[in-house]
């Protein structure tokens, strides 16, 4: 890679700087908390999207990935694109299970510290002007750009526990005040984000940004099969993209639907979406108990779940809390009116009486309500799905463009990476490794005393007494 002084002892980094309104050779690290080793997941697309549209906007700048390892889906992505990349080996601090064990902190602070150390030797390599994190996963490349002193931004795509069910590791407040304080800018993709960390992140680093998300592509991936599509007035077909699982709602679609049958009202669903042998094993017993084999469709993950979104009359987003939900838009590009959950950015999304339906998640008997709606008044199902498509054009157009995401990125760039007001609260949990590896110790002292003083420990010293006789024997001739 060319060089580009960063001067002497760490001093801080100089970016480019713009020449008529052009960013010449501006570098941009991204900092993928996924390799996509599992699918393609919201955050993964939004940030090969975003990648797309920073080159449409601005052909001139360079980017480089850092990801987590092992390498996955998202590696040949970055290859078709041009784009260099590295993974590396890195756990996280937002994550299904915090770790408990001594020994498993212990070898997670290590990986975690060569990892930050890794990212920082990459920065010097690579000389980014700025260094982005995508989601509330990792912070690891947070931290190594202010060790560089390079301009650093966060992507916050989730609320992390309300939406995903995961678990902060220095808790919720902690994470979120971290995230502001090792960052210049913090970019929420929905409103109802930048109002939950509003709580902890210093309003002035906070902007929002729409994800990008290829509609032209759903388009052309969907074709003609909606227009060629007979509907039948008796069943109404309802479609639900996501990953199987609790928090996605399958479940409420489901129960609604069983509802509704018995008032002899008929609603088809296809569940559209990667799935754990577990939550398939559940999914499958839900439908089994509701007796719904008949007008269910599990089809798991598909290549092009927008073929599935055009055949259905109208879509279901009934996830506890979504903080944005760009499958979302996704049905309104393709004139399929959405039956939302009112929570989380559905209700930036979804205008109740225009574009679709809300129904409180809690209350299975409000979903039931919008579902009969739409099933007896398929004119209005219709007009309301005419009006989504056009909606969804001016909201990407008007509401947090990604054109104006990337103006304040740059105005990071001119600004730099800005001293530290505090040390992050992650300094505590790397403060307290000398208290895990003392624990560890005496783990470890008390197994050994413990099998020191077992009756299978003292039968072998007894049984083998006799030949360490022997052998001191052996040794004084």
């Amino acid at each position: 890679m060319e060089g580009r002084a960063h001067g002497d002892g760490g001093a801080a980094h100089t970016p480019s700087t713009p020449q008529e309104g052009k960013w010449p050779s501006m570098r941009v690290m991204f900092i993928s908390h996924s390799s996509a080793n599992d699918g393609f997941g919201g955050g993964e697309l939004t940030l090969l999207n975003l990648i797309d549209r920073w080159r449409e906007l601005r052909p001139e700048v360079d980017f480089f990935v850092v990801s987590r390892s092992p390498e996955g889906m998202m590696q040949a992505e970055f290859d078709r694109r041009g784009v260099s990349h590295r993974a590396l080996p890195f756990d996280a601090w937002v994550l299904p299970m915090i770790r408990e064990r001594p020994i498993d902190v212990i070898m997670t602070a290590r990986m975690d510290s060569e990892a930050v150390s890794a990212i920082a030797s990459l920065i010097r390599e690579y000389e980014p002007d700025l260094v982005v994190t995508n989601t509330i996963v990792a912070p690891w490349g947070a931290i190594a750009a202010k060790m560089e002193r390079v301009a650093h931004a966060w992507l916050v795509h989730e609320f992390g526990d309300l939406d995903h069910g995961l678990k902060f590791r220095i808790g919720r407040k902690r994470t979120f005040e971290d995230i502001g304080i090792l960052s210049e800018v913090v970019v929420a993709n929905s409103e109802a984000v930048r109002d939950h960390i509003a709580q902890w992140v210093d309003a002035s680093k906070v902007t929002i940004a729409y994800p990008a998300n290829d509609l032209p592509r759903a388009r052309a991936l969907a074709g003609n099969r909606r227009a060629e599509k007979a509907e039948s007035p008796e069943v109404l077909r309802t479609v639900l993209v996501g990953r199987l699982g609790q928090s996605k709602g399958q479940w409420r679609l489901l129960r609604a639907i069983a509802a509704l049958r018995g008032e002899g009202v008929q609603i088809a669903a296809d569940l559209v979406g990667p799935a754990g042998s577990a939550e398939l094993e559940e999914i499958h017993e839900l439908i089994d108990v509701l007796g719904l084999s008949h007008c269910v469709t599990i089809t798991g993950e598909t290549d092009n779940p927008f073929a599935h979104m055009a055949e259905a009359d109208v879509a279901v987003m009934a996830s506890t809390c979504e903080a944005f939900g760009r499958v979302t838009l996704e049905y309104q590009a393709l004139g399929v009116p959405v039956i939302a959950a009112r929570s989380g950015a559905n209700p930036e999304l979804v205008t109740e009486g225009e574009t679709g339906w809300l129904f409180e998640p809690d209350d299975i008997s409000d979903l039931v309500r919008v579902l009969r709606e739409a099933h007896e008044d398929r004119t209005e199902l219709r007009r309301r799905g005419a009006a989504a498509a056009r909606a969804v054009e001016e909201r990407l157009e008007n509401a947090y463009p990604v054109s104006d995401l990337i103006e304040r990125l740059e105005q990071a760039v001119k600004t730099g990476s800005l001293p530290l007001r505090r040390l992050p609260n992650l300094t505590r949990e790397w403060l307290n490794l000398p208290n895990v590896v003392e624990r560890h110790r005496r783990e470890v002292t008390a197994m050994q005393a413990a099998v020191h003083q077992s009756e299978t420990w003292r039968a072998g010293r007894i049984l083998v007494a006799p030949l360490r006789f022997i052998a001191r024997l052996v040794r004084l001739r």
